[in-house]
């Protein structure tokens, strides 16, 4: 099986442990699924990250320059990411930050690109990575995520969003454990407080709440929160990417028996974003 072909079989007929055959839904959106390479490409030119699935390598490169990109202790991101990975053209600067105190005190992290459409009642679809804090404070390896949205409430028309979605709570984690689960309706999420650029390092209304999102389009920053998001595992590229059959939780516990050299440039990014080196 071709990468293409593991990819859409990862992505439509496999999608929960115990699925069979494909439904024909599945099978009709096979074809599209070629489009893939050529919408990334195309959303690369525009200056945004790929939201089509890809391989996770490809999926740790792109969320350690999205998460560099929004952190105070921003480093150069070409360190950390492999040679002649797909990325956008050109690099938007973003002025609003999320405060490292933020990333300090969560215990996960959701890092994705999602492209999104319509009119108030709007639909999208993307890709990226889950992380969580192990018991000893270190970062595990990541976990790729499929994510389908019905809505955020925008204007009308078609863009491309970074998202970060900081775990603040262990009970907020364990749904991030499941294999496929709804933020904003078994799980609530609201915009996170600011750091450099924007208007409060600390907003104390916030407190406490399970999970603070961050989204930019180009550099630009939207303060929202997403809504009715469906998350789920890529079970099958995470067994591809480390070479094992592997459950969530055993990556969240850093049990792989190899971190592919992506995964760990993404946990050092992660370091460095709450503080471990300056650059």
């Amino acid at each position: 099986m071709d990468k293409s072909s593991e990819l859409r079989s990862e992505r439509l007929g496999e999608s929960s442990p115990s699925s069979g055959k494909q439904s024909l839904a599945d099978k009709a959106l096979a074809g599209i699924d070629k489009l893939g390479g050529p919408l990334n490409r195309f959303s690369n030119k525009l200056g945004c990250e790929a939201w089509w699935p890809t391989a996770l390598s490809e999926e740790c490169n792109k969320a350690t320059r999205i998460l560099t990109s929004f952190c105070e202790n921003e480093c150069h991101t070409e360190q950390l990411v492999t040679p002649g990975s797909q990325q956008p053209e050109g690099k938007p600067t973003v002025l609003v930050k999320i405060p490292t105190k933020v990333l300090q005190n969560c215990v996960g992290l959701a890092i994705f690109t999602t492209i999104r459409s319509g009119l108030w009642m709007s639909g999208a679809g993307g890709s990226g990575v889950v992380v969580a804090r192990k018991e000893n404070g270190d970062w595990s390896p990541p976990s790729g995520i499929h994510v389908q949205t019905l809505g955020f409430g925008f204007m009308a028309g078609i863009d491309i969003y970074d998202c970060v979605a900081v775990i603040n709570t262990r009970e907020a984690l364990k749904e991030f454990r499941k294999f496929r689960f709804t933020l904003g309706a078994e799980l609530s999420a609201v915009a996170g407080p600011l750091g450099v650029g924007g208007l409060l390092e600390i907003e104390v209304p916030k407190a406490n709440k399970p999970i603070f999102t961050y989204m930019k389009s180009r550099g630009a920053y939207f303060g929202v929160q997403l809504d009715t998001t469906v998350i789920i595992e890529r079970n099958n590229e995470n067994a591809r990417f480390y070479g094992e059959k592997i459950s969530i939780d055993e990556i969240f516990a850093g049990r792989v028996k190899t971190v592919p050299f992506e995964a760990m440039m993404l946990m050092e990014a992660l370091r460095r974003a709450e503080g471990g080196t300056i650059c």
